[in-house]
């Protein structure tokens, strides 16, 4: 009983001693940003301007709050999907006066070509691939305000995507969404049908802060000799984008 007590003593005065390091540093975000998803734990790392990833498996158990349109947006979208695997992948950063950090993020994600070459760890494998060993805009419309890319994109072991990519920006706020438009195989056997798939990333700002919320969603049939593989395979590759996409930033 004392050994219980004592470890649970320890986990609480670190998790205020980060609490209040954060504090300090100008980085707590504001309570009604997430939801009650989140742990006591979660909130600190956040706070403490960490990477949150989080394997969530349902749409009910997103943690971020429709809190403005392009929040709505993003949970409406995976709501819609209902997918069989789901991850977010969260930072909150303090905001700078800087006009141009959601003009860089469109910069980046309009970027298709640099896709190719992301590094990507297999767990599977143990070694190193690319993320896409391929990246081709194949066509382009729309505006500086809300442009539509189509691309193929070559993740192997997949057949290659033909994916559709949406950036907009709206009230200083900026969403992307990546869709496939065609089933993805793998050994011959389709692992996911077309729009079965999305990726979406948006940035925002919320008071003083600076939300980056990636959350990305894969509904494929549970075929049980390759459920864990998918759920790995996939999980890891939207982590690996968003962390690159963050990290640009």
């Amino acid at each position: 009983m004392t050994k219980q007590f004592t470890k649970g003593y320890r986990v609480l005065f670190c998790a205020v001693s980060l609490l209040v390091l954060a504090r300090a540093r100008g980085e707590v975000f504001s309570p009604s940003l997430f939801n009650g998803n989140l742990t006591a734990e979660e909130r600190v790392k956040l706070a403490a301007g960490d990477v949150l990833i989080r394997n969530i498996g349902k749409a009910k158990n997103i943690s971020l709050n429709p809190v403005n349109p392009t929040a709505q947006k993003a949970i409406a979208a995976i709501k819609d999907l209902n997918p069989s695997y789901l991850a977010e992948v969260i930072q909150v950063r303090p905001y700078k006066e800087d006009e141009r950090v959601i003009d860089r993020m469109r910069d980046i994600l309009l970027d298709v070509p640099s896709y190719k070459g992301i590094p990507y760890w297999s767990v599977t494998n143990q070694t190193w691939y690319e993320l896409y060993s391929s990246a081709i805009v194949r066509s382009t419309r729309g505006s500086a305000a809300s442009t539509v890319i189509g691309a193929e994109l070559v993740m192997d072991p997949f057949t290659p995507i033909d994916a559709e990519i949406i950036v907009a920006v709206e009230d200083a706020s900026l969403f992307y969404f990546m869709e496939n438009k065609n089933n993805l195989k793998t050994s011959g056997i389709t692992a996911v049908k077309e729009n079965c798939m999305n990726s979406i990333i948006i940035v925002f700002r919320e008071g003083d802060s600076l939300v980056l919320y990636g959350i990305g969603g894969v509904k494929a049939p549970a075929v049980f000799f390759l459920k864990e593989r998918l759920e790995r395979s996939f999980m890891n590759r939207i982590k690996t984008f968003c962390m690159f996409v963050y990290e640009k930033l």
